[in-house]
């Protein structure tokens, strides 16, 4: 779809008075789906900014999740509320009166939307696409779709958004992920159910269809397809997944894709792939930090969401086509960042740096070390990952030398302010005295005191520089998408280990951005438990690989290290 011609009447600086009211959307297999639309009390079509998603169109965002200490104090820190505000959506108090009508709608099978509840599925797409292509023929709507949300509601823009409703005319998926299977129910194959139960019980089946609570738990439950089971049976990608998710190679409408640097096993790593291989002609991305959904409601958020949908939905020229394609917010630790604009991502001018790690000395180093050298670390066979798993629980980086499940590895204090910006990588030599060991791996940035600079991200204010984790059996990658810096695991086939052979493993430590300190070092953390510091996070799995010792080798051809890309 092109942009409209450049509007430049009066009414693009008019403010518009809300109304709304529930519509049903008819689906192409007689079902429906329940909307609240919201929309300028005056004559005439608007462009429509429009969610689907499985959190109650009419439950508040305060109200979200009860079992969330943190949604009811997240939403009296907000920028942006009011009473029609809800869970992740665009405030439609904001947008109304800016020209927009509003469109919330319940996928199926949630709220006031009938039918059997499917979430992220293919069925989801096609709903999305009816219900577009529906509101994109209303007399009161001028034929051009915007899709806006945060996590959910930006993870089902991608998918739908492969499907190419004719009157879809751009998406900004604001922290929404892509690879449903690698992003956030199997980062390096190992299934993530700490915050998936969590997301499942209190965030969608607290919305399911059930009309005067009139229905059994029985029937609650023939009605809907379990997420987590599913999950949890089809441990590899298989068909099962990718019909899931976005092709996209498909999506080629123009895209804000909106990131946040330290949501590492949630979002992060979907909004640089979507960006990086959506196949738009017209593609834009910003990468922020803070809170999940602080952000997007903040002035500077809306701002550019704004500036994005006036050029696209209203035809308004914003300047949006002249400004450079990359936004980064740029950390130094905590809250404290900088905007910078760039033209490409990742960065032309990176310089792809590697450090070595050296098992008899342990620390990181741009010198290979010429002899080899090798260490152990436990597996966490009394699962002590799961006795903090208290899903609020925020646990800060200790330095504590009595952990024998993991290895820290650590730089000299640098000798300068350093810049390290974009995918990070990880080569292991690595034995396991079983068939197979689940590795995770935290990044950190340590002052000259011993304490750990942290950063503030989407679930909490203690996060490293970033993670990875790796299941070696799924090591396989994908060598005709994969780069030097970037391992792209197919995880499609279990290859298990022979016990104590040796074996390289590549693993991918999600994108991030930090400026370290003069003085400061860089702190590797290798092992079996995931040290993410916050508890939904977790992988305790009953398939975990709990009783694997783990030897780390280095040194001669054994050239463990870490590739960072540093920025000159």
């Amino acid at each position: 779809m092109n942009p409209l011609p450049i509007d430049t009447n009066e009414r693009s600086n008019h403010f518009y008075e809300l109304t709304w009211k529930e519509v049903k959307i008819p689906m192409r297999d007689g079902n429906y789906l329940a909307a609240n639309l919201y929309q300028p009390n005056a004559d005439g079509d608007f462009p429509v900014i429009m969610t689907m998603c499985p959190y109650g169109k009419d439950t508040h965002f305060s109200q979200f999740a009860p079992a969330n200490p943190t949604v009811a104090i997240e939403y009296t820190h907000l920028q942006d509320k009011g009473p029609l505000l809800s869970w992740e959506t665009p405030n439609p108090e904001y947008w109304v009166p800016q020209g927009y009508a509003v469109l919330r709608v319940d996928e199926r099978g949630i709220g006031n939307s009938p039918g059997k509840l499917d979430i992220l599925s293919s069925a989801l797409k096609k709903d999305y696409y009816d219900a577009i292509e529906w509101a994109g023929t209303q007399a009161w709507s001028n034929g051009r779709i915007g899709l806006l949300g945060i996590s959910y509601l930006a993870m089902s823009q991608w998918a739908v958004a492969s499907e190419q409703p004719p009157h879809l005319a751009c998406i900004i998926p604001w922290e929404g992920t892509v690879d449903y299977y690698a992003d956030f129910c199997y980062p390096g194959g190992i299934q993530a159910n700490g915050f998936l139960s969590f997301w499942w019980k209190n965030g969608v089946l607290t919305h399911q269809y059930n009309p005067g609570g009139s229905l059994s738990e029985e029937q609650l439950q023939d009605n809907r397809i379990d997420f987590p089971e599913m999950v949890k049976n089809n441990p590899l990608r298989d068909q099962s997944w990718t019909n899931r998710f976005s092709d996209l190679s498909k999506v080629e409408v123009p895209l804000l894709s909106a990131s946040n640097w330290f949501s590492a096993g949630m979002h992060t790593r979907g909004n640089f792939l979507g960006f990086q291989n959506a196949a738009s002609e017209h593609k834009w991305l910003e990468v922020h930090i803070g809170s999940h959904v602080g952000e997007f409601y903040t002035a500077q958020g809306r701002e550019l969401q704004k500036k994005f949908l006036d050029y696209w939905l209203k035809g308004i020229d914003t300047g949006i086509t002249r400004e450079p394609k990359v936004k980064l917010a740029i950390p130094r630790g905590g809250n404290s960042y900088t905007w910078r604009y760039e033209n490409e991502y990742p960065l032309m001018r990176t310089q792809w740096t590697r450090f070595y790690l050296d098992a008899s000395s342990k620390l990181l180093s741009v010198e290979l070390p010429q002899a080899k050298s090798q260490l152990c670390y436990d597996g966490d066979k009394e699962r002590e990952s799961r006795h903090w798993a208290e899903p609020f629980m925020v646990k800060a980086f200790s330095r504590e030398e009595n952990n024998s499940k993991r290895i820290l590895f650590e730089t000299a204090p640098l000798e300068n302010e350093t810049e390290i910006l974009g995918p990070i990588k990880l080569r292991l030599w690595a034995s396991s005295t079983t068939d197979d060991m689940d590795i995770f791996v935290s990044l950190r940035n340590i002052d000259p005191l011993g304490n750990e600079v942290v950063n503030s991200g989407a679930l909490t204010d203690q996060f490293p520089i970033s993670q990875g984790w790796l299941r070696a059996s799924l090591r396989k990658t994908d060598d005709q998408i994969s780069a030097e810096y970037k391992p792209y695991y197919s995880f499609d086939e279990i290859q298990k280990l022979i016990p104590g052979e040796v074996y390289p493993l590549d693993i991918e430590i999600w994108d991030s951005a930090i400026v370290v300190a003069k003085g400061n070092r860089l702190l590797l953390e290798i092992g079996s438990q995931n040290q993410s510091g916050c508890a939904l996070l977790t992988q305790t799995a009953d398939d975990r690989v709990w009783e694997a010792d783990v030897t780390l080798y280095t040194g001669d051809e054994f050239d463990s290290y870490l590739l960072l890309p540093i920025i000159p």
